[in-house]
């Protein structure tokens, strides 16, 4: 859980112009979103991508 504490800060530090729907949406990937017993979004590289994707719909 600490390791996705980290993602998790580090991925609202990049938010940019950050909303609390895209704050909701970078938490409900980083913690609860699962699939097959495991998490999409597990490493920066994924968690980087997400951000910028997020970014990207401003």
């Amino acid at each position: 859980m600490k390791y996705r504490d980290q993602l998790y800060q580090e991925a609202i530090a990049m938010i940019e112009h950050a909303t609390p729907q895209k704050e909701s949406l970078l938490y409900h990937n980083i913690y609860s979103l699962q699939t097959n017993g495991g998490y999409p979004f597990s490493s920066k590289k994924d968690v980087h991508e997400l951000v910028n994707f997020l970014n990207s719909c401003d």
